[in-house]
């Protein structure tokens, strides 16, 4: 490696020395980049980096989409589309074996089209799945473990803000990363849904069959609650296949719609300010990590260090496959260390460029990552999505850890899918956009 690499390694050291010193991670990495700038190229190449990054990132429009997912996300958590997507599958579906949790996943999976944050979705299906499953004698491990893997659906699902974030870093098309998430998010949601099945088969105490009488004319009733999702879908999804929008617009028109649902429903004027308000706040914390994350990204580009990597792996000889291994095995070992969006912001820089050299389609390399940080997130001891659904519960995390390694399994199986099978993310993006160039 030459000396601009060697400076890249040295401050990807020193970043992680300062995070785990308790200095904020968005500070860390701005850290990291100002000291490298200034070691690679002098005072005045890192001010100039400095002020076009910010610049860059703050007068984005492609940026502007974030807030307004964000507030798609909050606003359809207060006008109870998350209660609505449970009561309708529950109807449906509530009488089977491990039917409850099934309705569960299916519920998240379609919220997950107005939802694109999966810790928000994560706490509003607690509040509404939890109860019913514990008054029908659901094992409480495995119900609040399917709850909080139900989640990881809200990141692939679009409107996704980490899809988002990461193309923004990227500099990918957003367009089509949100439309790669559809496929593979049905695909996981149905792998779930047969492994509750499965378990139900193992171990019946687990997974109780409900007598629920709900007659035919209840059920069919019951999908009129689904209306306010499907028009959403319709708007943002459909605007943009039929090119009448870009993703921001569309993001403008998802926000639009659910506020007017959430008007139509009467939900309390201070609720609706207050989503405006946590919009803001939310936001308020993303934007230093994106910058960070962006000056980060940008230094570990122009120090050559992915170029040095990828050099000592063809010398290694590693094949794609094991190259995906290795970065598994990665991922879950600084998953204990790191919730799920820091992760991601601090690996993408050099792990995107590896698999692309790897051979692997970029919408599929996005998935997989986006697979990666959700699976770490489930894990000890950070385990950010067992923690939100500890917190709301007001049950210990060791409870939900005990009952989530079926999910953990599933959510690795889905990950080794899109490695042998990446039409499962790229046909989706080519239908709509055409073939990627």
């Amino acid at each position: 490696m030459d000396y601009n690499a060697w400076v890249a390694l040295f401050c990807f050291i020193g970043m992680f020395v300062l995070i785990g010193m308790g200095l904020p991670i968005w500070l860390s990495m701005v850290t990291a980049a100002l000291v490298g700038f200034w070691l690679v190229g002098g005072t005045n190449f890192t001010f100039q980096q400095f002020s076009t990054a910010t610049y860059y990132i703050t007068s984005s429009f492609n940026f502007a989409v974030v807030p307004l997912f964000i507030l798609m996300s909050i606003l359809a958590a207060e006008c109870g589309i998350a209660e609505a997507c449970y009561e309708t599958f529950s109807k449906w579906l509530g009488g089977l074996r491990g039917g409850l949790l099934i309705a569960t996943v299916l519920g998240a999976a379609l919220f997950g089209a107005c939802s694109g944050m999966a810790l928000a979705a994560i706490a509003v299906f607690t509040k509404v799945a939890l109860p019913e499953l514990e008054k029908n004698n659901y094992d409480k491990p495995l119900s609040t473990a399917c709850i909080a893997v139900s989640g990881t659906l809200d990141s692939l699902i679009p409107p996704s803000v980490p899809i988002v974030i990461f193309c923004i870093l990227l500099e990918l098309s957003i367009g089509r990363a949100l439309v790669a998430g559809i496929v593979p998010g049905l695909v996981l949601a149905l792998l779930l849904s047969l492994t509750i099945v499965a378990v139900g088969i193992i171990n019946p105490k687990k997974v109780p069959k409900v007598d629920l009488h709900v007659s035919w004319k209840e059920k069919f009733w019951s999908l009129r609650l689904t209306g306010p999702v499907l028009l959403v879908i319709a708007l943002v999804i459909g605007g943009m296949y039929l090119g009448i929008f870009a993703p921001t617009v569309g993001g403008a028109a998802g926000s639009a719609a659910i506020l007017v649902i959430a008007l139509v429903r009467r939900v309390k004027m201070g609720r609706i300010v207050h989503s405006f308000y946590e919009t803001i706040l939310i936001n308020a914390q993303i934007y230093p990590l994106v910058i960070g994350g962006f000056l980060y990204s940008r230094f570990i580009a122009l120090s050559g260090l992915s170029t040095s990597l990828m050099d000592v792996i063809t010398q290694a000889n590693l094949s794609p496959l094991l190259l995906m291994l290795v970065l598994v095995i990665f991922y879950l070992i600084i998953g204990c260390v790191l919730e799920f969006f820091s992760m991601l912001i601090i690996t993408l820089p050099f792990v995107f460029p590896l698999l692309i050299s790897a051979g692997f389609d970029p919408m599929a390399i996005l998935i997989i990552i986006l697979l990666l940080g959700a699976i770490a997130g489930l894990t000890p001891p950070i385990g950010m999505a067992v923690f939100v659904v500890a917190g709301v519960a007001r049950i210990r995390p060791e409870e939900i850890f005990r009952g989530i390694m079926p999910f953990f399994f599933v959510c690795l199986a889905m990950l080794w899918l899109i490695v042998f099978f990446p039409q499962l993310a790229t046909w989706l993006p080519d239908l709509f956009y055409g073939k990627f160039a």
